[in-house]
């Protein structure tokens, strides 16, 4: 009787606690998103206390916009150049800090130290210190090898690339760390018969370390990939003017999806128009992410 009467309080127990977990997902995730995709048919702007069915005309106003086809291209350039940068650089950091033998922890810590800053710090870090053109670290270095001073972030073609140096440079310690934990599972024997037969180190990182990390290069990859499809805080702090100007300079040059997803929220109030760009955002990542995945599954078949 006892027994019987412990299992139903534990089902109640249980019951409670997925109700309670249902109910959070419900108002916090589904309900929002359902609610923003209605809303992204609808000319809404509550600042103005409207609310009006349009059909498609928010995404025929998206489509026939210049801004967000600059947007989208600005977000694939930064997204995939950031990502390769991740992921290649990641690798070959953890490859060499696993054949240090000594101080492997330091150097682990080291790189993974800008991970775990705070990302508004470190964006206006690089903003005044790095890449300000009057006494800025690069132009000083610049000046002392002799070569011109550069505008950096108000210059159109390079204020993508630098914002792409910034962010790689900030995330990659989440990559060698991960890479670092999948060559710890490779075989020492593997590397062992590598060495007896005479392969260098380029050949044993070419034909043993890329091949057997693969599951982890895919995990760098997704998860670095959706991280920088989203971008947003280092375009907001890094291209912003002093006393509040514009973000996204110089002119548009630096616009990103997310940051046209804040600028027609918080800034046109529109939300309508705000949330047909982040479903096409979401889109985007969705495509990128089953391409991803289905490369892994054929590499896997093979």
């Amino acid at each position: 009787m006892g027994r019987v009467k412990r299992k139903s309080q534990e089902r109640v127990i249980i019951f409670f606690a997925m109700g309670i977990l249902i109910v959070y997902l419900g108002l916090f995730s589904y309900f929002p998103i359902i609610y923003s995709f209605i809303g992204s048919f609808m000319n809404w702007q509550p600042i103005k206390r409207i609310n009006v069915f349009t059909g498609f005309d928010n995404y025929v106003y998206m489509f026939r916009d210049p801004l967000f086809w600059q947007s989208l291209r600005n977000t694939l350039i930064f997204a995939i150049s950031s990502c390769l940068l991740y992921v290649v650089l990641g690798l070959i950091f953890a490859a060499l800090i696993f054949s240090v033998k000594k101080g492997r922890g330091f150097f682990r810590t080291s790189f993974f130290m800008p991970v775990i800053t705070s990302g508004v710090a470190v964006s206006i870090l690089w903003k005044y210190a790095v890449y300000n053109t009057d006494n800025g670290i690069l132009n000083a270095l610049l000046d002392f090898l002799n070569f011109s001073p550069q505008m950096w972030l108000l210059n159109e073609r390079q204020v993508i690339p630098c914002i792409i140096a910034m962010t790689v440079w900030k995330e990659l310690g989440y990559a060698i760390v991960i890479f670092y934990a999948g060559l710890n599972d490779i075989s020492k024997e593997l590397f062992e018969a590598a060495t007896i037969d005479g392969a260098g180190g380029l050949q044993t990182f070419r034909s043993i370390t890329v091949p057997l990390v693969k599951p982890a290069t895919l995990l760098v990859a997704v998860t670095g990939m959706i991280n920088f499809l989203q971008v947003l805080n280092p375009i907001l702090l890094m291209t912003s003017k002093a006393g509040g100007g514009g973000v996204g300079g110089p002119g548009t040059a630096s616009y990103t999806m997310m940051l046209l997803v804040y600028q027609r929220a918080f800034r046109d109030f529109n939300f309508g128009r705000a949330s047909v760009v982040g479903y096409t955002l979401t889109l985007v990542i969705l495509f990128f992410s089953v391409i991803q995945l289905r490369l892994s599954r054929e590499d896997r078949s093979q």
